[in-house]
């Protein structure tokens, strides 16, 4: 169904224009003013990141160091290298108490020996969890582990000490903790007594992350470490968020947070693993992430500086919604404003469009009155604008000249449609005029028609001038698709020409075995064999070679038929031997190349006198069986585009084309249809399309390139089949076949009534009306002009 075309006023379009066109310019400003807000909010967030990021640098720094000093204090000291017994105190045990009570983010100091001893001091209070798992009161303070061997065993001592070092309780288990086997030993033992500081890694006694620090006292096979609970960083970094909002994370380089404000909802919503791919490949200080659906984050990026080769990188991450909240408002205000201007605006606006509209509108009446040809009732509009003054003038000139327009119009067309096909008949000498003279045989048989009131003609009339010139220019245009139809398949006169005769290339074959057949009757001699039985011998295979060659020529020629024992001897004669001694490979276009699948051949070369090889078959390529399907094409489709193959072309039963150049040539219906149907053409003359091709198909549905039957055809469609026919049978200017006498042509027309392929009532009309003897008369040489009795076919 179609739908009705929706048009617009003036008067409401140009207004909306203008409050378009206005309202465009307060957005395009209040976009402009929303990045100059936002650029401003991203630098002083920039700004405000730089210098948290340099006091947590400085903070980390000081941190690092303060613990390394730790180490570097105790390790010189005697009393470390102790390992005591569980019922002795560590004679620095104090010391090591008031440095944890100092340092509240150390959760513990420890020494270990290769020997597998280990001495470690716990602080209680930094772990709820840890006071469960030992069973720890209120009253114990510290947490003592001792582990050595004793009685070939080794074992964990376990003392919960108060906070004024009395021992509360001891525990003895047996302990397969090695310190020497620990990473952080291990690290600390090769590393030249400097302190080193581990990855973040679980604590074996509480359910938390933390890192160790760790040296290895001078000449000695003992280690010291302290360890570090993240979760007194993270408190840290939770400190120094400057919004609620504001996300501080550290990680290392192989993407492990070491502390964040807020662990788990950092790895929720700031893509931390992204943002070291980006850290490592660009330097970078912001990066916008779509993390959630509509949801964006600034992030400010920075690395730590240490005197540890593990190198910890920092990340600050807030909404930019958040940054952008105290602009939006201003902008919202703004565009409030406006709003209100807008709309007290368009009352003015919509005045001012009357002023233009009004004279268009009385324009327009005079327009209408053009487009029904009422040209003498045209007036001049009284207006004060220029412009509309002129374009009033300009329609009164317009309508004085498109009258003489519209007289000139059909004479053009009808010449270039003339144009047209005389350029097609003047394309091929094999076309003639084909296609001037259909039309007037078509509308000469059309006439006849349409003053016959009997039988299938009783409702057909040809009255109106526009009725005959839509069937003449359907005749004119019925062959119109042989514009695409290669000149030398319209033309091909023998079975192997192409762009040339290849009989000529066959030829020379054929000398070649000739002047082979001499050369070896002369090296026979030489070498002692009978003269005279050489030259007989001779003299006979020249003969044959002769008489097979009189028949590939005789064959080249094409007839109304082939017999099979006459393809059997091709087939014998193509297995003749020759050689080949150039490179055929070599001097070929692009295509030509492409087809070659063998392309390193090697000469010389033994080859059969004649060849089907694959580089003769051309693909069909760019075929859409959708757009065959849309057209209602039932052709059959040959699987190559052409078959170039000697032995194949030279065995064509019937005249010179094969099944592929027919198609190609049949294809100018295809052709024909598809351009016909893509033409405007107006009301008049819509049926062009429809005459134009249907004059290769049958009352059968045999034809093509529809396979329509007699109820699907036209009276003038199965008109111009006829007229088609009968001229192409009498045409005396297609160099390919004689031009049939008049009686020998009507006799084949016979023929194909019976068979239904052309309609018998026109057929009779045709006949008896007497318009194939005018036609005759006027068009056919006085030779072929002979005696008929239509008694025969009437």
């Amino acid at each position: 169904m179609k739908h009705k075309k929706l048009f617009l006023k003036i008067k409401p379009t140009i207004s909306v224009i203008l409050v378009f066109l206005i309202s465009s310019v307060i957005v395009t400003t209040l976009s402009l003013q929303y990045y100059f807000f936002k650029d401003l909010a991203f630098d002083a967030t920039k700004n405000n990141f730089k210098l948290l990021s340099e006091k947590i640098e400085q903070k980390i720094s000081s941190f690092d160091k303060a613990n390394s000093n730790i180490l570097k204090t105790i390790s010189p000291s005697n009393e470390m290298q102790e390992f005591p017994l569980a019922n002795k105190k560590h004679s620095l045990l104090r010391q090591l108490t008031v440095i944890l009570n100092n340092n509240k983010h150390i959760y513990a100091i420890y020494a270990g020996n290769k020997n597998g001893n280990f001495y470690e001091v716990i602080n209680l209070n930094i772990s709820k969890d840890l006071r469960k798992k030992y069973n720890a009161t209120n009253e114990a303070r510290w947490l003592i582990i001792k582990i050595y061997e004793e009685d070939n065993k080794r074992y964990q001592y376990e003392q919960l000490l108060s906070k004024n070092l009395k021992v509360l309780d001891t525990k003895r288990k047996l302990s397969l903790y090695d310190p020497s086997n620990r990473p952080w030993f291990k690290e600390a033992f090769t590393s030249y007594e400097k302190v080193i500081k581990t990855k973040p890694y679980q604590y074996t006694n509480i359910d938390q992350l933390g890192i160790t620090y760790a040296k290895k006292i001078h000449n000695k096979d003992i280690v010291l470490g302290l360890d570090v609970s993240l979760e007194s960083i993270s408190s840290f970094l939770n400190e120094q968020a400057i919004i609620k909002k504001n996300e501080i994370f550290l990680f290392h380089e192989d993407e492990e947070i070491i502390a964040s404000a807020n662990i788990e909802k950092n790895i929720k919503v700031v893509p931390y693993k992204k943002l070291i791919s980006f850290a490592k490949n660009k330097k970078i200080d912001k990066i916008h992430f779509n993390i959630e659906k509509e949801k964006e984050y600034f992030v400010y990026y920075s690395l730590i500086h240490s005197e540890f080769e593990i190198k910890d990188h920092l990340a600050i991450a807030i909404p930019i919604d958040t940054i952008m909240r105290p602009y939006i408002s201003k902008i919202y205000n703004s565009f409030m404003i406006t709003i209100m201007i807008l709309t007290l605006s368009v009352p003015l606006i919509w005045y001012a469009t009357k002023v233009l509209v009004d004279p268009i509108q009385k324009l327009e009446k005079e327009n209408i009155k053009i487009m029904n040809r009422d040209y003498d009732n045209v007036n001049l509009i009284k207006t004060r604008i220029k412009e509309y003054h002129e374009l009033s003038q300009s329609l009164y000139k317009m309508s004085i000249s498109i009258r003489e327009f519209e007289e000139k119009q059909e004479e053009l067309m009808d010449s270039f449609i003339q144009l047209i096909a005389s350029a097609i008949d003047a394309k091929s000498k094999y076309t003639g005029g084909h296609c001037e003279r259909v039309p007037i045989l078509t509308i000469a048989l059309a006439n006849a028609a349409a003053a016959c009131d009997e039988g299938i003609f009783k409702e057909f009339n040809l009255s109106t001038k526009d009725q005959k010139r839509e069937l003449s220019i359907a005749a004119w245009l019925h062959d119109c698709g042989k514009v695409t139809t290669p000149e030398y398949v319209v033309d091909k006169a023998t079975k192997l020409e192409t762009i040339y005769n290849r009989i000529h290339e066959i030829r020379t074959r054929f000398e070649v075995i000739h002047r082979d057949l001499t050369i070896k009757m002369y090296e026979n001699i030489l070498a002692g064999a009978n003269k005279e039985k050489e030259e007989q011998k001779l003299h006979e295979e020249h003969a044959k070679l002769f008489k097979e060659f009189e028949i590939i020529a005789n064959a080249n020629i094409g007839g109304e038929f082939m017999h099979d024992e006459d393809i059997e001897k091709i087939n014998e004669i193509a297995q003749r031997k020759w050689t080949k001694y150039f490179d055929d490979t070599i001097g070929l276009s692009y295509d030509e190349r492409n087809r070659i699948k063998d392309i390193n051949r090697f000469f010389p070369k033994e080859e059969k006198l004649l060849c089907d090889k694959n580089e003769h078959l051309i693909e069909r390529k760019h075929f859409l069986k959708e757009e065959f399907d849309k057209y209602n094409f039932k052709m059959e489709i040959p699987k190559y585009l052409y078959n170039l193959g000697e032995v194949y072309n030279l065995t064509i039963k019937k005249g010179t084309l094969s099944e592929e150049e027919r198609f190609k040539i049949n294809e100018h219906m295809i052709m024909t249809i598809k351009m016909l149907e893509q033409l405007p053409f107006p009301k008049n003359l819509k049926r062009v399309p429809e005459y134009a091709a249907a004059h290769h198909e049958t009352l059968i549905g045999t034809g093509y390139p529809r396979k329509l039957k007699k109820e699907d055809m036209s009276i003038p469609a199965r008109i111009m089949a006829i007229a088609d026919i009968f001229e192409a049978l009498t045409a005396a200017d297609r160099p390919y076949k004689e031009a049939k006498k008049l009686s020998e042509s009507l006799k084949i027309l016979s023929f194909m009534v019976k068979d239904e392929h052309i309609d018998e009532d026109i057929f009779k009309l045709f006949l008896t009306s007497g318009v194939y003897m005018t036609y005759a008369k006027k068009y056919l040489k006085e030779e072929q002009i002979d005696e008929v009795d239509i008694s025969k076919y009437v």
